[in-house]
């Protein structure tokens, strides 16, 4: 394919980029990183067209080279915007149309960007640059391993992108034979054009993964939290709960799985309705929240049961929040309820141990704490953690 073929199918691809990019806005997804996007592909196609028309017209300086490299480095540029809005970050429009505008002017220079060699070794660099700021900017602000695999494809064309920029800054800087002219090297010009038309393909299709990537995570995360507490549900607990067994198992920091669960429940709901009811959930929950400070995550599995996760605890840490959880839920005065009216809790838990196969067995262990009725101690005797003795089950005994 000879290098006009490829200016024009350049031209087509950072057309379709700058159109498909913003009907994907217009339809319905409505995130502003697409019109960035969008412009760079419509400065990717301003940039193009200047080119084609050096094959057939003698074009004044302003526009070709000036305005021409002037465009394609905005256009690098509001890629990087849109990364940057994306990651919640500032876009710096301004400072970025600064770099283009000083981009224009420098070609007027005395000596500076006056021949194509110079425009080269210049324009390569800042290039390279603008490419390794967008991968940096990736790397660093999207610090979750979820949004990092959203981002590999846009990485992926980035440093394609840099690498063969970097091969062809090599080969101008350094062979003295290269022949260079107004319409530039033929193999030079051709392999350039090929790789900015498989960037901007690339790039197009990582721009669309990217944003309805993220949809689906916020939709998940949407089914996955429960409407009521604001707490994840039990659709989230498998996941979650593999993820902290296995870690326990490599790490050597045992797991722990604690289900509390609001006694009486259904009869509060007959006396007092669905309003009371919730109520009690709500601020069940805003104790457990409040009180557990635990980053493994807080489940509601039921009406009246929530599940917590630990990550590298002991029977002493879990048994003194278990009698702080119980205290602070019986002191709880909730509005809809009568003031003689106090809300009691069962808890449970169980340890991992080396004999565990998986984290349902810790499940079931906890459940099975939670209906012992004979060992269990209220909070009043439960004063002093120090007269207790407390196994990896979590059953409770007098000490003798």
């Amino acid at each position: 394919m000879d290098a006009f073929t490829l200016h024009v199918s350049t031209a087509i691809v950072s057309a379709m980029m700058a159109i498909s990019l913003l009907a994907f806005y217009v339809v319905g997804h409505r995130q502003r990183s697409l019109i960035d996007w969008s412009i760079a592909g419509g400065l990717f196609f301003v940039s193009s067209c200047i080119g084609l028309l050096s094959y057939s017209f003698p074009i004044p300086y302003w526009l070709g080279p000036s305005l021409a490299n002037a465009c394609y480095i905005l256009a690098h540029l509001g890629l990087l915007a849109g990364i940057r809005r994306q990651l919640q970050l500032t876009p710096q429009w301004p400072s970025m149309i600064l770099i283009a505008v000083i981009v224009f002017l420098m070609h007027y220079v005395p000596g500076f960007l006056e021949s194509l060699t110079s425009r080269l070794l210049y324009i390569y660099p800042l290039l390279m640059l603008i490419n390794i700021c967008t991968v940096l900017t990736i790397i660093l602000a999207a610090k979750s391993r979820k949004l990092h695999a959203i981002y590999y494809p846009f990485l992926f064309a980035e440093l394609i992108f840099f690498g063969q920029q970097f091969v062809r800054f090599i080969f101008v800087a350094f062979d003295k034979q290269l022949t260079l002219s107004a319409a530039g090297n033929r193999v030079l010009q051709s392999s350039g054009t090929l790789a900015v038309f498989t960037f901007l393909m690339l790039i197009t299709l990582s721009c669309c993964l990217i944003v309805y990537r993220q949809q689906q995570l916020k939709l998940q995360d949407v089914t996955q939290v429960d409407p009521l507490t604001g707490l994840l549900n039990r659709q989230a607990l498998p996941h979650r709960a593999k993820q902290v067994f296995e870690l326990g198992l490599y790490q050597n920091a045992p797991m722990a799985i604690m289900i509390v669960e609001i006694d009486s429940l259904p009869h509060i709901s007959e006396k007092y309705g669905y309003g009371g009811s919730d109520s009690v959930v709500k601020h069940v929950a805003s104790v457990l929240e409040f009180t557990a400070h635990i980053n493994s995550g807080i489940f509601r599995q039921h009406d009246n049961k929530f599940v917590l996760l630990f990550e590298e605890t002991s029977t002493d840490q879990l048994q003194r929040l278990t009698v702080r959880l119980k205290e602070k839920v019986a002191n709880l005065v909730i509005k809809p309820l009568h003031d003689d009216v106090r809300i009691n809790i069962n808890i449970g838990f169980a340890m991992q141990s080396d004999n565990d196969h998986n984290w349902q067995i810790l499940m079931q262990q906890a459940e099975r704490v939670l209906k012992q009725p004979i060992k269990q101690v209220n909070t009043s005797q439960a004063a002093s953690v120090q007269e207790l003795n407390v196994d990896r089950f979590g059953f409770i005994a007098q000490q003798n």
